[in-house]
């Protein structure tokens, strides 16, 4: 079974927020397939309360790109030791002849790919 294409993001490996987050923030993300296959995506946190990814999973067209709104709730930010956090991208082919997202495209489909970017803080 071959590897799923490359998906591109845009930041390539690195979001960023502005400290000390008092208040709701938020930033773009965006997703390019530039293979020839339907991919299905899906970003998520281990900081559920934290961050908000809207949307957070979607099949993602051949040769087209969709942004990502990134969403940060406020929380208590310690500038002497900033919060080590990620957001991982995942990416896997959809079943063949299918146009809308399945989730079952990750638990049955093939090799799931991932992509990890840092979540960065502006003193």
């Amino acid at each position: 079974m071959a590897l799923p294409t490359d998906i591109v993001s845009v930041p390539a490996e690195e979001v960023w927020f502005n400290a000390p987050c008092l208040s709701e923030q938020v930033t773009a993300l965006k997703l390019s397939n530039p293979g020839n296959r339907l991919l299905g995506y899906r970003v998520v946190s281990k900081v559920e309360n934290r961050y908000v990814v809207l949307p957070s999973q979607g099949a993602l067209q051949p040769k087209k790109d969709i942004t990502i709104n990134i969403i940060c709730h406020p929380f208590p930010f310690k500038s002497e030791s900033p919060p080590v956090d990620t957001l991982i991208i995942e990416w896997v082919d959809a079943f063949e002849g299918e146009t809308d997202f399945n989730e079952d495209w990750f638990v049955m489909g093939g090799i799931v790919r991932k992509k990890i970017l840092s979540v960065k803080f502006n003193p």
